[in-house]
This record gives structure tokens, sequence and C-alpha cells, in this order.
């Protein structure tokens, strides 16, 4: 346990000064109490009471620390996003294209794992990291929302996905400072490539199994093809992208996602599966977190209420008496 305002506690210096206090109305209460002939209050009486009144201050002024509990578990995990020209794709220019899907399935995973450590790498023909490893949830929300895009990266129509992974495999076993307690990769995309995709993910498949790196794939997409629509100065248009004099439409090629996830050791999930996703991190991946893990406040657990309702309890005990 810890607290957020550990100076709170300056407080209890008053203490001896209020037991003073209370001490002398007390022996002024006994006095009267004679003058009377009145029953004198037995020491139980005087124990119990100071007793409430030093809970009751002790308790507020620990309430007033902000005290908290830090997570018992924790685990680094890499988004890797596909932001090719393939992800624009929609039937219509008012639904959220692919990439605005993987965004909305990226934000429910923050918010359902906050004790993660997470970061962004997006890939088109290249690969790489948009953040850093953090535990600031608040800002990878940021990013996502408005720092996550089509056309970040030069020709975004080539998709060199087997290159992203290669990238993160290198990354791991060049920066173990930054990367190196990465085991799970969260892949978000539509698996649109051209060629021969098993030839060309064996090298990097490899990679990626030697650094012990296991990646969940998030298939983006529809059932049939998708078509991408037109932009015309950010403004979506109702007609759609052309190849070869065909309007250009993106199947979602799950097939080669699931490859992926079980020749590394992960699991594959649809977009109707999020919340089997999300247990599926919380129950298997989640390890218990090293002494000294620099949390943010994001991952702390407020646990004032504890010590208000001590006060509660003892504020009743000290009127009832």
């Amino acid at each position: 346990m810890g607290f957020n305002n550990p100076l709170a506690f300056l407080f209890l210096l008053l203490l001896p000064f209020v037991g003073w206090i209370l001490w002398r109305g007390l022996k002024r209460t006994t006095a009267i109490t004679a003058l009377f002939k009145s029953n004198i209050p037995g020491r139980p009486y005087v124990v119990i009471k100071f007793t409430c009144l030093m809970l009751l201050i002790g308790s507020l002024v620990s309430a007033g620390a902000r005290p908290y509990l830090e997570p018992l578990s924790t685990g680094d995990y890499l988004f890797l996003n596909d932001i090719s020209r393939s992800m624009t794709a929609r039937n219509y220019c008012n639904e959220p294209t692919f990439l605005d899907r993987s965004k909305d399935i990226m934000h429910s995973i923050l918010n359902d794992v906050p004790e993660g450590r997470f970061g962004i790498m997006v890939f088109a023909r290249l690969a790489f990291p948009i953040t850093q490893m953090t535990f600031d949830h608040d800002y990878l929300h940021d990013v996502i929302d408005n720092g996550l895009r089509v056309g970040m990266i030069f020709e975004a129509t080539d998709t060199s996905l087997p290159n992203s992974l290669t990238q993160v495999a290198r990354k791991k076993a060049n920066y173990p400072e930054i990367y190196g307690n990465i085991n799970y990769i969260i892949m978000f995309s539509d698996g649109y490539v051209d060629g021969d995709w098993r030839n060309q993910l064996t090298q990097s498949i490899a990679e990626i199994q030697q650094v012990g790196i296991k990646v969940l794939t998030v298939g983006i997409g529809n059932p049939g093809e998708t078509p991408i629509p037109r932009m015309d100065d950010g403004v979506c248009k109702d007609t759609y992208l052309q190849a070869n004099g065909r309007t250009l439409r993106i199947p979602l090629q799950d097939d080669m996602l699931k490859f992926i996830a079980t020749e590394t050791g992960g699991e594959y999930f649809g977009e109707g599966t999020i919340d089997e996703l999300i247990q599926f991190i919380r129950e298997q991946t989640l390890t218990t977190a090293s002494e000294g893990t620099l949390f943010t406040e994001q991952q702390r657990r407020d646990i004032s209420w504890i010590f208000l309702l001590s006060a509660t309890i003892a504020i009743f005990g000290f009127l009832l008496l």
C-alpha cells in the first residue's frame, strides 16, 4: 500500500493536543459528577471514548493521504497496427474504416487491462514504433485517436506484414531495456498481402519464435470484399478506387492471420470475439509484477473508502458514549 499525499500524516502531530483536551474534559466531567454525587465514568468508558476519537482522527488523516494499492500482476504488450491503404476500406462513407474499427478494439483493451504496459507500432511498407512502452493509458488513447492514421508512411499501398514481424523481433533482441519484456504482440490487420505469403513469412516467423514472442492476431474486415472510397481533400466520395479498370476490393485474409498466430503459439480473434481476446490477455498473459514496477496513478486503486468507513464507525461510537 502507498499514499499519494503522505504529507497529510503531519496532522497526526495534533493527536497529543487532542488527547490532552479529551483528558481535561473528562477530568472536569469527573469533578462535576462527584459534586452532584452521581456515578463517575469508569475506566472502560474513558478508554473506549479515547480510542474512538483517536481512530476517527487517524482514519480521516489516512483518507486524506489518499491510500492506494498497486496491481499484483502486469504485462508488456505491443500493438502492431496495419496502416496500409487497404485499412481505409468501407462500404459507405458513413461507416467506420477498418482502421477506425481497430482503434475501437485498442481502446477496449486499454480500458479492460489497466495494469498492462503498452506500446504502439505501425506498418505498411515500413514498420516503426510511434509510442514508447508506457503505463500512461491516457497518452495511448490520445495517440490512437489523433496520431494513428493511414498515410503516415510513403507508399502506404504496399503492405509488408512479414517485415513488421521482423522489425519487432529485432527490436526485442537489440533493445532489451525497452522491449525485453514483450512476450505478446497484438496485431490488427485485414491480412491483405499480395504474393505467396507463406514463403514471405518463413523468415520473419522464425525470428519471432527465436525471441520468444507470440502473436495475437485480430482480423479486421467484412465477410465479403470491401471497396475503398476515394478521398478528395480529406472528404470521402461515393466513388471507389480502381485497379486495372475494376473496383479495388479488400478481402479479410484471415487464413494468413490464423497461420501467423498458430506458428508463433498465439491465438486468432475476430472482431466479434474481442471479449474473448481480453479474457485471454487477463487470464493467460499477465505475470507477477516485479518489485519497483513504475506504475502510474492510472494503475493505482484508491482505497480511501476503507478509512472513511472506519471514521464513520468511530464517530458513531464516540457520539453514542
